[in-house]
Parts: structure tokens; sequence; C-alpha cells
């Protein structure tokens, strides 16, 4: 399975998160804390008929971004749900391409964590995004 090979990419990258399972899991994701990056190869059931990743699929991977500035335990007391999230599509991720996404901590606050992310793929832009998760917590993010 492709998402399962390590990037070929500078970092020091672990896969220690999975997004589940189903038709609209990522699978693994690959993990970079010290540069704040996420990154998943792209599949060929994230793709649409045109070979590109899905709009839903991209969404989905940049809704992940808080793994990238939070620790998580796997307890339920780490949970971050959703509050808001913004992407704008700037171009396509062809299948077998890494998909990239390097996060920037905005804020934290006792309730909530902001953050934004550019997306690449091959080094190009292919989305922004911008979210909002519920700090149950109050932690910090990293």
């Amino acid at each position: 399975m492709l998402t399962d090979t390590r990037p070929d990419l500078p970092g020091d990258w672990t896969c220690d998160f999975n997004t589940g399972v189903g038709q609209w899991s990522l699978g693994g994701l690959w993990l970079d804390r010290q540069g704040a990056r996420l990154a998943v190869r792209v599949a060929e059931r994230h793709c649409n008929a045109f070979g590109v990743m899905h709009g839903g699929a991209m969404a989905t991977f940049a809704d992940a971004q808080a793994l990238a500035v939070r620790s998580y335990s796997g307890e339920e007391s780490d949970h971050t749900p959703t509050v808001s999230l913004s992407v704008d599509y700037l171009g396509g991720a062809r299948f077998g391409t890494w998909l990239v996404a390097d996060v920037t901590l905005l804020r934290t606050t006792r309730a909530l964590i902001f953050t934004q992310a550019l997306i690449t793929a091959d080094g190009k832009p292919v989305a922004r995004s911008s979210a909002i998760y519920r700090n149950f917590q109050g932690k910090d993010a990293q």
C-alpha cells in the first residue's frame, strides 16, 4: 500500500497515526513533529475519475493539521474536534505523489486552537487551509 512507504523527504518522519477505516480513510499519516508537517501518499482510493486527489479527501487531510502541532496520547481527553475548516484548492495532487502540509500554529487559548497550512504535492502548492479546533483540556499546542 502506497501510504505505508516512508516519505523520501527531509525530516524525522514517523507513521504513528491512522485515520481509521472505510472508503474515505487516508490510512496512515506520516508526521514530522519537529517541522510541524504531516504527509500522506496519494493512493488510488483518494482519487477521482481524473486520477487526482478528490477534494473531499484533500479536505480530510487538511482537517488533520492539528496533529502536526499537538501531541496525542490516544486518550479521549486529547480529542480536538473541528470547530471550523476552510480549504482553498489551488491545484491537483496526482496518484502516487506525496502530499505535505506545512502547518503553522497561530494561537492557542484555553478553549481553542488556531492553525493554518500550506499543502503541497511534489513541492507545488495544491491547497491552503485554516482550521479552528476545540481545546477541551486547555493544553498548549507545541
